[in-house]
């Protein structure tokens, strides 16, 4: 049971530590409130602004940015 007791130490010194990077590694509130609905403003503008339409290709399947062939005047695009 003593060895029962000293294993449970480290364990416990482990989660507390854990606790606290988790608690420590939080993002930092807004100091100024007026701040903090300012960001808030621009994550919702951010939000409405409408998705680019999804390229595919001749079978269908999405097509990314850099997959795309040149253009006729042989830059990318």
């Amino acid at each position: 049971m003593e060895v029962l007791g000293w294993l449970l130490i480290p364990l416990a010194g482990l989660l507390i530590g854990v606790v606290w990077m988790i608690w420590r590694s939080r993002d930092p509130k807004p100091v100024d409130a007026h701040q903090g609905m300012d960001d808030l403003a621009r994550f919702r503008q951010a939000m409405e602004k409408p998705m680019p339409p999804l390229r595919r290709d001749a079978n269908g399947a999405p097509v990314a940015a850099d997959d795309l062939p040149p253009t006729a005047d042989g830059t990318s695009r």
